[in-house]
């Protein structure tokens, strides 16, 4: 997980970022959203259309409060054969992040349920004591 600064449609805002193993597949927690982008599509959950995040049978999967709630950017027909495939607005092989997908759930539960701690997203502050908790060790400036 790494510290940037990622383009939403409200401009762009800090981040932390869950890049996959290769590829351009990455997903975003910011401040205001969760921004999951692959090759084919980028697609916008505001934390408050959330759900919930969890991993099932191989799919690292992010459920919202309502069908409307994720804003695909960019690849709105993805959406949409997301939602017919499978229960949730965004999904992902769980595989597909280095690391082990429940480290990934553990962070954005712990922001969902949490919005004054959602608003230091991209600190230096912020960024440690995520990787603490995750059990990784902060890389040296």
């Amino acid at each position: 997980m790494r510290r940037e600064r990622v383009a939403t449609s409200a401009g762009a805002e800090a981040a932390f970022v869950f890049p996959a193993r290769r590829g351009r597949m990455r997903l975003a927690l910011t401040p205001t959203r969760v921004v999951a982008t692959s090759a084919m599509g980028t697609v916008e959950l505001p934390w408050q259309g959330l759900a919930g995040v969890e991993t099932d049978g191989g799919v690292l999967g992010l459920a919202s409060t309502r069908p409307e709630a994720a804003v695909w950017t960019r690849g709105a027909w993805l959406g949409r054969l997301n939602r017919r495939a499978t229960p949730y607005a965004v999904s992902f092989k769980a595989a597909a992040f280095p690391g082990r997908a429940e480290d990934v759930v553990q962070a954005i539960e712990g922001y969902r349920r949490d919005a004054r701690r959602r608003r230091s997203i991209g600190t230096d502050e912020e960024h440690a004591r995520l990787l603490r908790e995750l059990g990784q060790t902060p890389a040296r400036a």
